[in-house]
C-alpha cells in the first residue's frame, strides 16, 4: 500500500477509534440512568457490531448510537438523555416525514463532539408503513450484552439474538434505506455477523420469521450482495430457499434499488410505502409543510416574507413535475422506437 494511502487509513481509522470511545462513554452514562428508572434497553447496530463481532471498535464506523426501549417508556427515556445534555434535532429535509417518525426520537448533544441518539421503540418503520411489523418478536430475541467490552460490570444492558441481528440488519438496509442508499459497511456488518456467529445462527428460524414478517425479499437481497461483494460464507440450502422467496415486499425492494430519475419520482416513490390515509397527510405535509420546516428550509427571518416562500416551493415543485413528465413522454417514445 502506498505510503500516503496508508497514512490517510492510519487517519480514518484513528478518528473512529476516539469517535467511538466517547460514543460507548455515553452508553455507559445512559444505561446506568436508564438501569437507575428501570428501563431496559438494548443496544441496536453499529454500537453492537463493533464491541462484538469486529475485532477493534475503530474498524467499524457510526453516525449515532442507536437504542431500543419499550414503547411505554419512549418518552421517560427522552427526558431522561434530556436531563443528560441531549437536545432534540432540527426538522429533516423531507417535510412529508415530519410528525410521521414517532417510533424514534432523534436527539443530539454537543460537548465537545456532536454525538446522535436514537431512542428507538420500534423497528425498521412506523405501522403507517406498509412494511412495518410488530417489534414484540424482537423483544422475545434478546440476549445479555457482555457489558465487560465496556469495562463495567454493573450495567444491564441487552442485545438481540444472533438470528435477530441478521434479520433486522438486512431489513434495515433493504426496506427502510433501499438498495441504492444502502452503506457498503452495512453489507459487511451482515458478513462480519454471520462469520461471527457461525454456529449458533438458527437459519431455519430466520427464514421462517422473516416470512411471517414478509421480509424475506428483503433478506435474500441483503444477504446476496453480501455474498457477492465478501464471499459471505452462508450454506448453499440456504441460498437456495432464499432464492425461491416471494412475498408482497418483493417489488418494493427492487423498487428501493434503483435511484429515481427525478426529485419528484422520488417523492412518489416514498408515497408508494404508506399505508391508506398515511399518504394523503403525506402528500398534503409535502406540498404545504408547516412554518416550523419551512424556516428551518430556506432560513429566512421574518414570518411575513412566508407565503412567497410558499409560492417559491409550489413553483419549484410544478417546474421538477413538468420535467419529469417530458422524461417520461421521451422514454416512452425511445422505447416504442
Amino acid at each position: 500500500i502506498p505510503e500516503s494511502a496508508r497514512n490517510s487509513l492510519r487517519l480514518i481509522y484513528s478518528g473512529t477509534w476516539m469517535d467511538n470511545q466517547r460514543i460507548y462513554k455515553e452508553l455507559e452514562i445512559l444505561a446506568q440512568a436508564f438501569n437507575q428508572a428501570g428501563i431496559p434497553l438494548v443496544v441496536l447496530k453499529g454500537a453492537c457490531f463493533a464491541l462484538t463481532v469486529y475485532p477493534d471498535i475503530g474498524l467499524r464506523p457510526m453516525s449515532d448510537l442507536d437504542l431500543l426501549v419499550p414503547g411505554s417508556k419512549l418518552l421517560e427515556a427522552a427526558k431522561i438523555a434530556k436531563s443528560l445534555g441531549y437536545g432534540d434535532i432540527k426538522p429533516k429535509d423531507n417535510p412529508g416525514l415530519m410528525g410521521f417518525h414517532n417510533h424514534v426520537i432523534c436527539l443530539q448533544k454537543i460537548s465537545p463532539q456532536i454525538i446522535t441518539l436514537e431512542l428507538h421503540k420500534g423497528l425498521v418503520a412506523d405501522q403507517i408503513y406498509k412494511y412495518a411489523i410488530p417489534v414484540d418478536w424482537f423483544w422475545e430475541q434478546t440476549e445479555s450484552f457482555d457489558v465487560s467490552l465496556l469495562k463495567r460490570s454493573d450495567l444491564n444492558i441487552l442485545m438481540l439474538t444472533p438470528t435477530a441481528q441478521v434479520l433486522y440488519a438486512a431489513s434495515h438496509a433493504m426496506l427502510q434505506h433501499g438498495g441504492k442508499e444502502a452503506h457498503l459497511r452495512w453489507f459487511y456488518d451482515l458478513d462480519r455477523l454471520v462469520r461471527s456467529y457461525d454456529g449458533r445462527l438458527d437459519w431455519d428460524l430466520l427464514l421462517s420469521q422473516s416470512k411471517v414478517f414478509e421480509w424475506g425479499s428483503a433478506l435474500e437481497a441483503a444477504l446476496s450482495k453480501a455474498v457477492a461483494c465478501f464471499d459471505t460464507p452462508i450454506p448453499e440450502q440456504i441460498l437456495d430457499r432464499l432464492s425461491r422467496i416471494s412475498d408482497r415486499n418483493q417489488k418494493l425492494v427492487a423498487l428501493k434499488q434503483t435511484k429515481p430519475d427525478s426529485y419528484v419520482l422520488a417523492e412518489y416513490q416514498k408515497l408508494l410505502l404508506l399505508k391508506g390515509l398515511a399518504r394523503f397527510r403525506y402528500l398534503w405535509a409535502f406540498i404545504v409543510p408547516s412554518p416550523t420546516y419551512m424556516r428551518s428550509r430556506y432560513h429566512f427571518k421574518t414570518s411575513w416574507v412566508l407565503p412567497a416562500y410558499y409560492l417559491f416551493r409550489w413553483g419549484f415543485i410544478l417546474k421538477e413535475l413538468i420535467l419529469t413528465l417530458i422524461k417520461l413522454l421521451r422514454k416512452g417514445h425511445t422505447a416504442t422506437q
